[in-house]
């Protein structure tokens, strides 16, 4: 028991941290009245907390093993080793601009006021870039120090689900500094749940590939700010009941443990 016990506790302590961390950032950008960054999406000041859990990781990893765990933890960032099936890295590149691109024809089809779809096509890959420096930020905390102890325990839904939430939580303050009402935090905060067990999907089914989860993160936040325009008509409520579709075919498909074996 003790040594399940253990990851559980680190992975709390790991969690508060972060949120520690990130407190400081949301206080700063409330008492400096900054607005979003200087790019032309809504992304507010406080979004760079995202760096807050591969500096909590690295933390924890030195306090572990020095240098070496340090080492081990940017090794894992770029892990192409494990990935014995590479077609995972179109599910991890295409999936979540797939679903953006189904939210957008039902909203279509239910006649929304939607413009033509401009994708600034010349902005993604500087955009990926962006992203994909941010999601290599978060995952390399979220997945070595939440995700793999948690599924010591739980089935991967469960971890998925229940770091989902905690991920959600952590997002509030900079919904809430973006200026987005709460139907739409709400709504996206199921997303973000929903998010999060696909990603555990895909790393369980990559041998653990940190660098898969890294690009799905990437390519889903390259999707929610480049279309239709600038992420300009994103619905959370139809995005979150796609997302969910998805989510229930993957568990119908490959279990509980997201990777075929039933509990």
């Amino acid at each position: 028991m003790r040594s399940v016990t253990q990851p559980l506790v680190l992975s709390l302590y790991f969690c508060l941290t972060v949120f520690a961390f990130s407190s400081i950032l949301w206080l700063l950008e409330d008492w400096s009245g900054e607005g979003a960054l200087d790019i032309p999406i809504n992304l507010p000041l406080s979004s760079l907390m995202a760096f807050f859990p591969l500096i909590t990781a690295c933390i924890f990893a030195y306090g572990k093993d020095k240098g070496a765990g340090i080492r081990n933890l940017f090794k894992r960032l770029i892990n192409w080793s494990s990935v014995r099936r590479k077609s995972w890295c179109l599910a991890a590149l295409l999936l979540m601009p797939a679903v953006l691109f189904v939210s957008y024809l039902y909203m279509s089809l239910m006649n929304y006021p939607l413009p033509t779809p401009d994708l600034h096509l010349p902005m993604i890959p500087i955009f990926f870039a962006f992203f994909l420096i941010g999601a290599a930020g978060e995952e390399a905390g979220w997945m070595t120090f939440v995700i793999d102890p948690l599924q010591q325990r739980w089935s991967a839904l469960t971890t998925g689900m229940i770091c989902g939430a905690v991920w959600a939580v952590w997002h509030i303050v900079p919904f809430i500094h973006a200026g987005h009402d709460t139907a739409w935090i709400v709504w996206h905060c199921l997303v973000t749940v929903l998010l999060r067990i696909v990603i555990v999907w895909i790393y369980n089914n990559t041998g653990r590939s940190v660098t898969m989860a890294i690009l799905f993160h990437a390519s889903a936040n390259v999707g929610f700010f480049l279309f239709p325009n600038y992420g300009s008509h994103y619905d959370p409520a139809v995005t979150g009941i796609v997302l969910a579709v998805i989510v229930g075919i993957i568990v119908f498909i490959w279990g509980v443990q997201l990777t075929g074996a039933k509990k």
